[in-house]
């Protein structure tokens, strides 16, 4: 006959409530035993904190310049306005002065002064010629007019 073999386990397969405490103390006293590891001291990097600098540094000149051109900006839309509003007023003296002047001219008075003081009279119709211009409308006197 065959032999057959079992597994065959002396005593209780319960733990025993006695030893785990002296188990727990003695981890406590090995740990106690042990220097305790020290924490390795937090290096702080160069490179980061140069380009955090960097950066840093960069993004205020950029703000500052933007601010500068806002600045500029609004300036010369002030003094855009306050000359349009000088040219308009330029422009309202000018329209008063030529309407006083045109008011201050009376045209029949012009003509009594040019026909008595000064002795001119009217152009009589063989005396009068005209000249048509091709090329422009303004026409240049090289010489003078003879009175005949």
């Amino acid at each position: 006959m065959a032999r057959q073999s079992t597994a065959y386990i002396y005593g209780s397969t319960a733990r025993v409530l006695e030893r785990e405490p002296i188990r727990r103390q003695e981890e406590i006293r090995r740990r106690q035993r042990t220097s305790p590891r020290t924490q390795p001291k937090p290096r702080i990097d160069k490179v980061a904190v140069i380009l955090t600098c960097l950066t840093f540094l960069s993004v205020m000149v950029v703000g500052i310049a933007y601010l500068h051109l806002q600045f500029q900006s609004t300036y010369l839309n002030k003094s855009v306005v306050n000359l349009q509003n000088e040219v308009l007023e330029l422009e309202r003296e000018n329209a008063a002065a030529q309407m006083n002047l045109e008011n201050s001219l009376d045209l029949s008075e012009v003509y009594e002064i040019a026909t008595k003081k000064l002795g001119m009279a009217e152009a009589k119709d063989n005396q009068i010629f005209t000249y048509e211009s091709k090329k422009s409308t303004q026409v240049r006197q090289h010489g003078t007019i003879p009175e005949e």
